[in-house]
């Protein structure tokens, strides 16, 4: 009995030590060790490689050891020191992560695959690029499950850029946005340039040789504002640069990148940046490089060219005409100022010409108008004399008339009452003694009777 609690509690001890529980207390009973023994011999204990074995047996069941088909996005990309390539494959929708693996490019196939894409090896095997690839699934017991590539086929990457291509046309179309652009008007004259793109590139080179030593020796304000013009982190610092370049207020803003495959372009059909070139304040000119076909940022940009350098020429033109015009309209200006002096010049010549040569008949003019003038005034002087002195008269002769002498000589006479004039009969009262004055003489007389003039 000893013997088998002693074991029955090493088994127990054994199912908390694989368990990971090995620290905590030993049963305390027989009961307690039953069961413990009990419910070790009921779990199904897998090992990794068992479990390894297992998945590996499945995958084989699903693929049968054939190569299929497969799209993702390389995140992260190493070449080993014996030239193999390991890279991170991931699936993102929205910015999250759906799915992660592993995926490998042994030396041998590395170089079929780089002959199989040409120019555009480096493009395509790069981080951000998303691939469309054959390859087998590989199981490995310690570094898990991984993704043999075989082959890239560059046609269905294409393809899937032309869909995505046409999926932001048709947002940006439905939102109306697609032409706002190119409704801005152009500044006559555009010397201030915000140009965005990577520098160190040639199409950056290009530009900037052709603009800034041009034959023409017109001159440029060129800002330079650095972005990722390929890849995935292209869109967002191109639309960073394209914030930045409006805050500095150019007359025209200046998207270039060198040439390249579908591939290589497809950053510039991305719907955010396409969305914030058709929204800009300012004009947008690009000039990215292809030769057929065109990305959806040149067609909602204000223009678009072949190649910067293209671009660089264009402005180079405009500036040169705007100035040819200039130049014609000023020597217009001066013409026309020419031609007002020369008259000013003839009209003033023959003003001088009266002033110096013409002195005394100007004078003698006027001097008779002078003497006309003093001679109606004479006349009016004499006739407005003639008419105060018969007014004057006339007043005189009327002063006259009215002197109370002759008044009294018309047969008027003058009662007076004590020394005052009598000028109301009612002011007198019967026997009252009256003094008369007459034209010659006076009398003195006695009121017998007083008439009112109610009485008359």
């Amino acid at each position: 009995m000893r013997r088998q609690r002693r074991t029955t509690t090493r088994l127990a001890c054994a199912s908390h030590e694989r368990g990971g529980l090995c620290d905590g207390p030993r049963p305390a009973s027989d009961l307690e060790a039953r069961r413990a023994l009990n419910e070790y011999s009921d779990k199904k204990i897998y090992t990794l490689s068992q479990l390894g074995k297992s998945l590996k047996r499945t995958l084989e069941q699903v693929t049968h050891g054939r190569d299929l088909w497969f799209k993702a996005e390389i995140a992260k990309l190493s070449t080993s020191p014996s030239g193999h390539v390991y890279l991170e494959l991931v699936e993102e929708h929205l910015g999250q992560r759906l799915a992660v693996m592993r995926g490998t490019l042994w030396k041998g196939q590395l170089a079929v695959v780089r002959e199989a894409l040409g120019e555009a090896a480096d493009q395509i095997l790069a981080r951000g690029t998303e691939i469309v690839f054959r390859g087998k699934v590989n199981y490995h017991p310690v570094y898990g499950v991984s993704l043999v590539i075989e082959e890239i086929d560059v046609s269905a990457m294409i393809g899937e850029v032309e869909r995505r291509k046409q999926a932001t046309i048709a947002t940006l179309k439905a939102q109306g946005t697609f032409e706002l652009n190119r409704s801005l008007p152009l500044p006559r004259l555009m010397q201030r340039v915000a140009l965005i793109g990577s520098p160190g590139t040639s199409g950056f080179r290009d530009f900037g040789m052709h603009l800034l030593r041009n034959e023409w020796g017109v001159g440029f304000d060129v800002e330079v504002f650095a972005a990722t013009v390929q890849g995935k982190d292209a869109p967002p610092t191109l639309i960073d640069a394209l914030s930045r370049a409006q805050a500095w207020q150019p007359d025209v803003v200046v998207m270039v990148r060198g040439g390249g495959s579908a591939l290589d372009l497809d950053a510039f059909n991305d719907l955010d940046l396409c969305l914030a070139i058709s929204q800009s304040t300012l004009p947008v000119f690009t000039g990215i490089g292809h030769e057929t076909d065109l990305c959806v940022a040149d067609l909602v940009a204000h223009k678009h060219f072949k190649t910067p350098t293209a671009v660089a020429d264009d402005l180079v033109d405009r500036l040169v005409t705007e100035r040819s015009h200039l130049a014609e309209w000023g020597l217009a200006v001066g013409q026309r100022a020419q031609h007002r002096l020369a008259w000013e010049r003839t009209r003033m010549a023959k003003d001088l010409q009266t002033l110096v040569l013409q002195p005394r008949q100007l004078l003698a003019a006027e001097g008779v108008r002078l003497a006309h003038a003093r001679e109606q005034l004479a006349v009016q002087a004499q006739q407005a004399l003639a008419q105060q002195l018969q007014h004057i008269k006339h007043l005189a002769t009327t002063v006259h008339t009215l002197q109370p002498e002759n008044t009294l000589a018309r047969g008027f006479a003058v009662a007076r009452k004590d020394g005052q004039a009598i000028r109301d009969a009612e002011a007198l009262a019967v026997n009252d003694t009256l003094s008369l004055q007459f034209h010659r003489g006076s009398a003195d007389v006695t009121v017998t009777r007083v008439n009112s003039p109610s009485d008359e």
